[in-house]
């Protein structure tokens, strides 16, 4: 989807805030909004360009934030 920026982040630790998510997110790119649903092992980061979300996905992928890698995938554009 041309117009998706959204970034699922897959296996985060239950102890990472939505503020700690954005510290890893933005130094590529301005950020829309960070959501991390209670009770879940998930977040997802909306950046306001594609390309952005882009360079995010190839330089975090796999990365470990709050000690578990995570997986990094598009998510749902709204």
């Amino acid at each position: 989807d041309p117009l998706n920026t959204t970034v699922f982040v897959g296996g985060l630790s239950p102890l990472i805030s939505e503020e700690t998510l954005r510290t890893f997110f933005a130094p590529f790119g301005a950020i829309h909004y960070v959501n991390v649903p209670p009770g879940k092992s998930c977040g997802f980061v909306q950046y306001v360009r594609k390309s952005d979300a882009e360079r995010a996905i190839e330089a975090l992928g796999g990365f470990s934030i709050g000690g578990s890698k995570v997986r990094l995938s598009w998510g749902r554009s709204e």
